[in-house]
């Protein structure tokens, strides 16, 4: 037991009075930065896709040492000490981070679609507590997701994750720009202070992990010369998604999409007929969608800023043949809802085009007078989308869990529905 003198007592009384008025900051809030310099919640999973979300699921979470080996138990009832299944996975290193961290990933297969699944993790020995996820539907039924961009780890970012999880998204898609540390490994304390964040906030009302499906932005990449792992090695180390920055996946039975590389790995022209591929394998879904950083149509930056030119001459000419219905862009931190667009002209056929990229991010103002804008907000947000066989309904979310914007896009006749 430990006795202090009156006149410390004293001192500790006039020093919880100040904290009390706010005179004084407590140690635990003047030091943020220090405790995001600590490793995340070790342990802690997180979701992300390497193949068909409907039937697949990667669980991943960070160890301090590496285990034995790792291994998820699961299955589709909840009754953690007769699980069925078993998958066992395998640890890595990010060369060259200095606090030597192992990240642990399993990815379960052959998954019931449409199902709530339970799992724990561990190395064979001892087990994590029971969590929860739900694989996608492959068929006509409805579907929830969310999406954004340009996250950072701030309150701003942990206030509207809450208020997505409350809308029990089935999975959350971040057109790049993260956590804002460039690749460098000086600035991992923004990575633990996004992995906190998500952890914390990132569970559904019923109580399921929310999937992460993240596409590439210039704040995931660093400027030496290596490969692709050495340029962006938090992206590639931390979140199994395939190994490439652009892929594509049909999420539910109504719709595909497509993730791309605004030119920060791989530039515009190389991706040109990955993307027509996939455009074609997509023409008999509903709805055709796509994700990327670098915006066409901009809200803040220069229409003729050289990646949004890019953008528009090498894919935009495959957008409007194949009808991309939404074109998710991000990058100029404002709220952006284009009008109808096809041919760089207002088309009520055409793309619309939503963004740009305020999902925790400071707002900055939009640039009125655009040709091409519907309208424009200095409001974060993150946009709630609800897919089903013959529309597409876009609600834009805040920070209080407000809807203030919203549009619908019906499924088009080349898919077999009525305009």
């Amino acid at each position: 037991m430990f006795f202090t003198s009156p006149a410390r007592n004293n001192v500790r009384i006039l020093v919880l009075f100040a904290v009390a008025l706010g005179l004084i900051i407590p140690f635990t809030a003047c030091n943020r930065r220090r405790v995001h310099d600590a490793p995340p919640s070790y342990g802690r999973p997180y979701l992300t896709w390497q193949n068909d979300p409907a039937t697949t699921m990667t669980i991943t979470y960070h160890s301090e040492e590496k285990p034995d080996s790792v291994v998820a138990l699961y299955d589709i009832v909840s009754d953690p000490e007769s699980y069925h299944f078993r998958a066992e996975g395998e640890s890595w290193q990010i060369p060259g981070l200095p606090d030597g961290r192992y990240i642990n990933s399993v990815e379960l297969t052959g998954l019931a679609p449409g199902k709530d699944h339970y799992f724990r993790i561990g190395d064979g020995e001892e087990f994590s507590q029971e969590y929860k996820f739900r694989t996608l539907p492959d068929d006509n039924t409805p579907m929830r997701f969310a999406i954004g961009g340009d996250t950072l780890a701030t309150r701003l970012f942990r206030d509207l994750i809450r208020e997505v999880a409350a809308k029990d998204p089935l999975f959350l898609v971040i057109g790049g720009d993260l956590s804002y540390a460039d690749g460098r490994f000086e600035r991992i304390g923004r990575w633990n202070a996004w992995f906190d964040h998500w952890h914390e906030e990132a569970v559904t009302s019923d109580g399921r992990l929310i999937p992460l499906v993240l596409a590439i932005g210039n704040h995931e990449t660093n400027d030496l010369d290596g490969t692709h792992e050495e340029r962006a090695p938090f992206f590639f180390g931390f979140f199994p998604q395939g190994g490439k920055t652009y892929w594509a996946h049909q999420y539910g039975g109504n719709m595909g999409l497509i993730v791309l590389d605004t030119n920060h790995l791989v530039p515009h022209k190389e991706q040109v007929s990955f993307l027509e591929e996939k455009l074609q394998a997509y023409q008999d879904l509903p709805f055709a969608t796509a994700v990327y950083h670098v915006p066409f149509y901009p809200s803040f930056r220069s229409f003729d800023c050289e990646y949004s030119v890019a953008g528009r001459e090498h894919w935009l000419p495959l957008f409007d043949a194949y009808e991309v219905d939404v074109g998710f862009e991000n990058h100029d931190h404002t709220f952006k809802r284009t009008k109808r667009l096809r041919n760089n002209e207002v088309d009520p056929e055409g793309t619309l085009y939503v963004g740009d990229g305020n999902a925790g991010v400071p707002p900055r103002r939009p640039k009125c007078g655009r040709w091409y804008m519907e309208k424009t907000a200095q409001t974060p947000h993150f946009w709630i989308v609800d897919v089903s066989d013959s529309e597409m309904e876009l609600q834009a979310l805040d920070r209080r869990g407000r809807y203030f914007d919203a549009v619908t896009v019906r499924s088009r006749a080349k898919h077999g529905d009525t305009p």
